[in-house]
């Protein structure tokens, strides 16, 4: 029995010694990393909205970190939050004036805002900086910005100097050859185009574009095959509704 009493007492002791330990210490430093953690998470399963908290209490949190204040003008740009997120990485740009993602994405923010001329400024400054690891983007979103300006000799340009970099950016060929179709160079569309669903076989929309140049250039039976692709590859898609169509209209 007195071994029953003493181990009774003894239980007290140790719960009042654990609770005396003192708690390990977190700093902002890694709360700001957990916070920005959630909010990739979010981002990257494209709930932009949901991220948005996240990395903005990452950056305050983390105010030296140019990485959360990029996520979060991103995630605000994609949520059409356009003048939070131009003024999020204008201070991101402001704070590291090297940073030249920072730069391609406030000239981004700048475009779909609406003001082309300020976007095109700041996509110079990022395809000044020797460092610049994806200049590609920088003169496919230049080319853009002339596109809509109506100077399309200088968005043909421009998409030229983007696959001069990168041969296989699928999305150049497609513009390219869009930009070359207005201008009634079929021959040249089509090698785009082709090109295009190459590197995308399974993109209806390439596959259209490639039979509407055949089409034009008179090569029906090309123009054909590659609308009944574009109806094999995205059968419900709007691409399908309008190959069917052309391909009714070919059988007269």
């Amino acid at each position: 029995m007195r071994m029953v009493r003493t181990f009774l007492r003894t239980i007290p002791i140790v719960l009042l010694i654990a609770g005396c330990a003192p708690k390990p210490r977190v700093s902002p430093v890694q709360v700001a990393a957990t916070h920005y953690q959630l909010g990739k998470a979010y981002f990257d399963r494209g709930n932009y909205r949901a991220s948005i908290p996240e990395f903005s209490k990452a950056a305050e949190l983390n105010p030296s970190n140019s990485d959360y204040r990029l996520s979060l003008g991103m995630a605000l740009m994609f949520t059409r939050n356009l003048d939070e997120a131009i003024k999020v990485l204008e201070e991101t740009v402001r704070l590291d004036p090297r940073f030249s993602a920072a730069k391609n994405n406030l000239a981004t923010a700048y475009m779909l805002n609406g003001d082309l001329e300020k976007a095109r400024e700041i996509y110079l400054e990022v395809l000044d900086d020797p460092l610049y690891p994806t200049p590609h983007f920088a003169y496919f979103n230049l080319a853009k910005i002339y596109e809509q300006q109506g100077k399309i000799e200088k968005a043909i340009e421009e998409y030229k100097r983007a696959l001069d970099i990168e041969r296989n950016y699928v999305e150049a060929h497609n513009n390219l050859g869009f930009l070359y179709l207005r201008q009634g160079e079929t021959d040249l569309a089509i090698r785009e185009f082709v090109e295009a669903t190459r590197l995308r076989p399974r993109m209806a929309i390439y596959h259209r574009n490639l039979g509407v140049a055949y089409y034009q250039a008179g090569e029906h039976e090309k123009a054909q095959k590659a609308f009944e692709t574009v109806v094999e590859v995205e059968p419900e898609s709007s691409s399908a509704e309008y190959a069917r169509r052309m391909l009714e209209e070919l059988k007269r």
